[in-house]
């Protein structure tokens, strides 16, 4: 071995020492990322942009998802009975955060854990578990459209400005979402429905297969309009095409109903970026440890009316030119509408254990 000259000994045997502290030793292991774990009802493009978003969002905040953090992708297939099951397994995996971007899902975990934060963004009924400032009493916060009741009662508003002589306004409403069983939210819709002489007819669907047995039912009681409840976002597409099918012009919340799966009308929310960057927002600070009593919920309402000429030509239908004044974006008879798409990385899937039969 050749001798190490006197001067370059001492920096070759800091070197060394340096190696020595930053290597782990044998037979250890690297930390495993931090996981938050997204449940959903069923597949979503307009959630999938939501995660991408989280996920910039993130990596904006300083996080890293090359091996700090995971952000996995979980759905019900449109099964709403597979969401009790696949939550229960998701938080029999211990994640970091749970997610949630709907009712449904939100219950499930809510009812499968006390323990583990959850974040929701979207339209969520929080009431119960909020005090008087909007902070949580329980193990769940973040941006939501459930607390005011405006983003269910506006809508109606406008369908009744769009068709001010319809006398059979119709509802359409999920028997799995648990706000659509609280006849007292339907009050106010109710009333303003009297109040121009008209009827609310509510018609009540199961999972996806069930759509469209609910627009046929709708079409048999001469409804003249129909309103969709807010819902899970994996719905809409199916609901404009039976819309369509049936010839009976529709409203929902979501701007995605109008600009993306052609339906008439939207009156609502315009989209879930700002929404999914604010919610990021609380998994940033749920990740550095700060309690979740100390982040109260953010109420958001973004609203935005679409009209689709198009859809009203196809159905043809006239809506009142005030309403076509005022809309915030006109879709054109023969504009082709987006098809919807998630432009980034697909998110991993968690992996449960066998569905319960």
């Amino acid at each position: 071995m050749l001798p190490i000259a006197c001067g370059l000994r001492p920096i070759l045997i800091a070197a060394i020492a340096a190696l020595l502290a930053t290597s782990p030793p044998a037979g250890a292991q690297t930390a495993a990322p931090r996981r938050i774990a997204y449940l959903g009802t069923g597949p979503s493009e307009s959630v999938r942009v939501c995660m991408n978003q989280v996920r910039r969002a993130l990596q904006e905040s300083g996080w890293s998802f090359d091996g700090q953090l995971a952000l996995e992708w979980n759905d019900a297939g449109n099964d709403p009975a597979q969401l009790t099951p696949m939550a229960q397994a998701i938080v029999a995996s211990r994640p970091d955060i749970l997610i949630a971007t709907e009712n449904m899902p939100n219950e499930a975990l809510m009812k499968a854990t006390q323990k583990l934060p959850i974040v929701v963004m979207g339209p969520t009924n929080l009431h119960h578990v909020l005090d008087a400032q909007l902070r949580p009493l329980a193990n769940v916060t973040g941006v939501s459209l459930g607390l005011n009741n405006q983003y269910a009662i506006k809508p109606v508003e406008v369908l009744l400005q769009a068709f001010p002589t319809a006398r059979r306004i119709g509802m359409m409403e999920n028997n799995d979402q648990p706000g659509h069983n609280d006849g007292g939210s339907v009050g106010p819709i109710t009333d303003m429905v009297r109040q121009i002489g008209a009827e609310l007819v509510r018609v009540k669907f199961s999972g996806e297969a069930g759509i469209a047995s609910a627009w046929d039912e709708l079409a048999g009681r001469k409804v003249d309009a129909v309103m969709i409840r807010p819902d899970t976002s994996a719905f809409l597409g199916e609901h404009a095409r039976q819309a369509q099918r049936v010839g009976m012009p529709a409203i929902a919340h979501n701007s995605w109903f109008a600009t993306r799966y052609g339906g008439l009308l939207s009156y609502g929310a315009v989209g879930r970026v700002n929404m999914c960057g604010r919610g990021a927002r609380y998994i940033d600070q749920v990740l550095r440890g700060r309690p979740l009593a100390e982040l109260p919920i953010e109420e958001l309402y973004e609203a935005a009316l679409v009209v689709n000429l198009d859809a009203a030509q196809r159905l043809g239908v006239t809506l009142p030119p005030a309403l076509i004044a005022r809309a915030d974006r006109l879709i054109q008879p023969g504009e082709r509408t987006l098809a919807p798409r998630a432009d980034a990385t697909p998110l991993p899937p968690f992996q449960p254990p066998a569905r319960a039969r």
